[in-house]
């Protein structure tokens, strides 16, 4: 899995993949800690994102 930041629509498509993953019933049960892990990070980085984003559009408008 990727560690580094990934821009807005890459985190939202590891997320889906992750999502996919989790939801298969032969998914090991060490590796969904694992998942779980790596989407807490992924929504943490679009929150950033997304925040960021919020704080740039008054000084656009």
């Amino acid at each position: 899995m990727k560690k580094n930041k990934l821009n807005y629509k890459e985190s939202l498509d590891e997320l889906q993949k992750i999502v996919e993953k989790i939801e298969n019933p032969e998914t090991d049960l060490q590796d969904i800690s694992k998942y779980v892990k790596r989407a807490s990070e992924l929504v943490k980085q679009c929150q950033e994102q997304l925040r960021a984003i919020e704080r740039e559009i008054p000084d656009i408008t």
